[in-house]
């Protein structure tokens, strides 16, 4: 039943698209997340410096969470019109998550498909690669799906990503363009320390440790054995959540423990002292300002079976510095921190040109964009050039 549901579904959106591909395609960038309600960093980055070197591009942001919810979803799927007629009408169409009106609906021979995933990397398995286990999706709705189809440009911050990315997503290595996220130049380049002390003035006094665990579906976040452990005199525990974690969760507070929902974890990084998470790709973000980075992997066995791990933390030598336990990880926070093994996992894992990434990229998409122009300059001349000849 559900999968007859879904064939009508498809086909009422292949209905109402077609009409629309036969609309004119306008000097447009559009970007597409079903992560957040708002353009996240990577989007507005882009935006902005397109802006500044081309003022003709017209950028649009359809950013609307898929929340769970009959009525939501309903909502969704007006929200999904608005995209195709966008989709139809755009030059460029970028995306950090999948997207339906991407992936199942066939599009104009020159539109340009850029997949920039919202993570920097691939620490844990997703997409393709987790078809068929309980985090993943079944295999014949996947299909039905055409799940992460359609993708011209896959966009990578270093060639071990882009072998998981090509799994994830099922494209060629064809498809993976080794290019920087822009988020990499804010990390480099942005400082809000005065602003965050101001906010938190008792974090200019002690060793600052942030937490930034993954998401962990339909799963509580065990904060309080950590939380506990921590001794307060000697840290401040920053403690930053999944946007996506559930807020009715409650969690032991104490002096010394901040509950951090506002600030971008990027930001945080620049009071922090030591960087914890566990599977999640900050750590690979988080590399490149040379901070002291651990990982706090209490539910690993588990982790590892499903979604499962791209990451083998025996045998990367970072995995030295990572812990199952609050004391494990107390011990290693007291250890000298060998700086030379984060230095090789940040070239490991960010192995392109960090210098300008939000430029580099800009500057490829208005290559599309100008080449793309070329193509279309030819097809209008040449049967003028056939009349005129008489042939």
């Amino acid at each position: 039943m559900k999968r007859i549901i879904i064939k009508i579904g498809i086909l009422i959106l292949k209905t109402i698209y077609c009409p629309m591909k036969l609309l004119k395609v306008k000097n447009k960038i559009v970007y597409i997340s079903r992560q957040f309600n708002h353009p996240n960093l990577d989007f507005t980055l882009i935006a902005t410096e397109i802006s500044k070197l081309d003022p003709t591009i017209k950028n649009v942001f359809l950013t609307k969470r898929l929340d769970r919810g009959f009525i939501k979803k309903i909502l969704y799927m007006f929200h999904m019109i608005k995209q195709m007629y966008h989709i139809a009408t755009a030059k460029i169409i970028i995306t950090d998550s999948y997207c339906m009106a991407i992936s199942l609906l066939k599009h104009k021979k020159g539109t340009k498909v850029i997949q920039l995933w919202h993570a920097i990397g691939a620490i844990k398995k997703f997409g393709y690669q987790t078809i068929g286990k309980k985090s993943g999706s079944d295999e014949q709705i996947a299909k039905l799906m055409h799940m992460h189809a359609n993708y011209d440009v896959v966009l990578c911050s270093s060639y071990t990503t882009g072998k998981h990315y090509c799994e994830a997503f099922n494209v060629n290595e064809d498809n993976i363009k080794y290019i920087g996220m822009p988020r990499i130049d804010y990390i480099l380049r942005t400082n809000n320390t005065d602003e965050i002390y101001n906010k938190y003035p008792q974090l200019k006094n002690k060793t600052n440790i942030l937490y930034v665990p993954t998401f962990r579906k339909g799963k509580k976040i065990k904060l309080n054995q950590l939380i506990e452990k921590i001794d307060t005199n000697t840290y401040n525990l920053i403690i930053k959540l999944h946007p996506l974690d559930r807020k009715e969760y409650k969690y032991t507070e104490r002096e010394g423990i901040i509950f951090e929902d506002k600030l971008k974890s990027y930001d945080l990084f620049s009071v922090a002292d030591k960087i914890v998470t566990d599977y999640s790709s900050l750590a690979i973000e988080a590399s490149l300002l040379d901070k002291p980075i651990y990982f706090y992997t209490y539910d690993l066995d588990e982790y590892e079976i499903d979604p499962g791990l791209n990451f083998d933390f025996k045998k990367e030598p970072i995995g030295k510095y990572m812990a199952k336990t609050p004391r494990k990880l107390l011990e290693l926070f007291k250890e000298e921190y060998d700086y030379s093994i984060l230095q090789k996992f940040k070239n490991k894992y960010i192995s392109v040109d960090t210098n300008e990434c939000t430029k580099q990229l800009s500057m490829y998409l208005l290559e599309l964009i100008k080449n793309e122009n070329k193509k279309n300059i030819k097809k209008e001349t040449n049967p003028n050039i056939k009349r005129e000849l008489n042939i």
